[in-house]
């Protein structure tokens, strides 16, 4: 058979219920006041996330590796700025250095010269002067590490003359302070003891 009566009237409540529900949300979503309230949260809602995204949230806690990478970027900035000062005061250092010496002068205007040509790109046409220059290159290349074995060499052996000559002096000087405190103490009268 069928269902009772109090089933059927259950059901029928339960429906009514059901379609209240969906009457009122169906009301509720167009019912003006109701959607100008809504309007107002999306815009609040979209102003806060680009503020936040802007300005950071309040509520947010910055992850570590972010933190590092301005860690980082700031060890940079600072590293650069002193590696820019170094470079804007290295050609009075090197000036300074090079003074009364023109090899040092030649290795370093040309130590220089490379280091311009690695910040600007290679042409083609330098490409190709450059293999026909190699051989040259290689063979100065070749004669400047033989001057600088040469000069090593040459301040080894003045440092060396340079020592033997101030032990020399040494010896020459304590020798001579010797002889006078000889000569001082022979000259001056002996004290006799009681």
């Amino acid at each position: 058979m069928g269902s009772s009566e109090d089933d059927l009237k259950r059901e029928a409540q339960a429906q009514r219920a059901r379609m209240s529900e969906t009457l009122e949300a169906i009301g509720d979503r167009v019912s003006p006041e109701r959607m100008v309230e809504r309007r107002k949260a999306a815009i609040g809602q979209k102003a806060r996330s680009m503020r936040d995204s802007v300005m950071g949230s309040r509520d947010y806690e910055e992850p570590k590796l972010t933190h590092l990478r301005g860690q980082a970027r700031e060890q940079a900035g600072k590293a650069m700025s002193t590696a820019a000062d170094r470079v804007q005061h290295a050609p009075d250092m090197v000036a300074e250095r090079a003074r009364g010496n023109p090899l040092a002068a030649g290795v370093v205007a040309f130590g220089a010269g490379m280091l311009l040509a690695t910040l600007f790109p290679e042409t083609p046409t330098e490409h190709r002067m450059l293999d026909a220059a190699q051989p040259q290159l290689q063979h100065a290349a070749e004669g400047l590490k033989e001057a600088s074995r040469d000069l090593a060499q040459d301040a080894k052996q003045h440092g060396q003359e340079a020592a033997s000559e101030l032990k020399n002096a040494g010896s020459d000087a304590a020798s001579s302070v010797t002889q006078q405190l000889q000569a001082t103490s022979q000259g001056s009268p002996q004290r006799q003891t009681p």
